[in-house]
């Protein structure tokens, strides 16, 4: 016979296999976003987006440059804007010390200027292609 914390066990383990989710074993990952006045807010609010697609469990949240206290803290760091380009790159730190950066992304616009939805593009190849330790 099963034991009732046997079964439980199990349960969980089964949920793990089927969903490939660790969402009950553990905590709900804080991600804060530093969107200094720089950073324009259709950037910052695509960066945001392109977080919480990526990380579905985690609250994500932006600053304006004060640190709190997230499990990892994200920086965009632009190299160059124009009307019709952008390039950059995310730079993070894990609350435990350690950091990273992403790759230099760029998006362009061959025939007009960058519009919301190339920008949320731009924001989700950055978030894609980065590398976090979440």
């Amino acid at each position: 016979m099963i034991s009732p914390g046997t079964l439980s066990g199990c349960s969980a383990a089964i949920w793990l296999l089927v969903t490939g989710s660790a969402a009950l074993a553990s905590p709900v990952q804080s991600i804060e976003l530093h969107c200094g006045k720089a950073l324009q807010q259709p950037l910052c609010d695509a960066l945001a987006g392109a977080l919480s697609e990526r990380f579905p469990g985690a609250a994500v949240s932006a600053a304006d440059g004060q640190t709190g206290p997230a499990d990892l803290t994200l920086r965009y760091v632009g190299h160059s804007q124009a009307a019709d380009w952008i390039s950059g790159y995310l730079e993070w730190q894990h609350r435990d010390g350690r950091s990273g950066q992403g790759p230099a992304i760029e998006q362009s616009v061959m025939d007009g200027h960058l519009t919301a939805d190339s920008i949320a593009d731009f924001a989700g190849h950055l978030v894609g292609q980065t590398e976090f330790p979440l």
